[in-house]
């Protein structure tokens, strides 16, 4: 993993692409009707009141959050059926990704936590140059990140997040990543006529 500018991940499911190109990917406090969920509503609702301490301040459901890596604890959940908002396939939910680089480019308010950003112990900074300390990238880069009797917080650091004020603009999204070539032509399709059209790859490495 390059530490010097992070890949910046972020799963949505593929209907919400259309509007993400149009508009988008805005924060939680923002996002507009219609928008296919995928996420557990009472961790959504913890993050409506969970403080950034870091940033702009605010609130975490005040900010579009992405990982630090695929495969996520979350995601996981969703394979095994464990969010009951969230019914369809795992090939459905494509990755959007970024760059702290392009954050900067865009010039984006920003704050990212070392754990799980609805947890109250997650600890916060702001400054790009702390990151290669700040996340845990052993555990990022780790196949398997389930706790163990000697780490019992690997899972909640997995979960790390960077956190993009309001709203990371489209033009700011370098690659979109996806389960399976019929998905990719889908994606392909739907995003052909956005001014900007990111790099589509297949990657099954990144999914459970």
């Amino acid at each position: 993993m390059d530490t010097a500018d992070p890949r910046l991940l972020h799963f949505t499911h593929v209907k919400n692409l259309a509007g993400i190109a149009a508009s988008g990917l805005v924060a939680d406090q923002q996002k507009p009707a219609g928008t296919v969920e995928c996420a557990d509503l009472s961790i959504k609702e913890r993050r409506r009141t969970q403080v950034v301490s870091a940033g702009p301040g605010g609130v975490v459901a005040d900010y579009a959050p992405f990982y630090f890596a695929p495969r996520s604890p979350m995601l996981y959940r969703i394979h095994k059926g464990g969010v009951q908002t969230y019914s369809g396939r795992q090939d459905e939910l494509v990755y959007l990704v970024s760059r702290v680089s392009q954050v900067q480019r865009h010039a984006l308010a920003w704050a990212a936590t070392d754990r799980n950003a609805a947890l109250a112990t997650a600890k916060y900074t702001d400054r790009a140059v702390e990151l290669a300390s700040h996340v845990d990238w052993a555990v990022m880069e780790a196949v398997v990140w389930t706790n163990t009797e000697s780490d019992g917080s690997r899972r909640e650091r997995r979960m790390a997040e960077f956190l993009v004020h309001h709203a990371l603009p489209w033009t700011a999204v370098v690659g979109i990543v996806v389960q399976t070539p019929p998905m990719a032509a889908e994606v392909r399709s739907i995003i052909a006529t956005a001014g900007h059209v990111p790099q589509v790859a297949v990657v099954p490495q990144w999914y459970f």
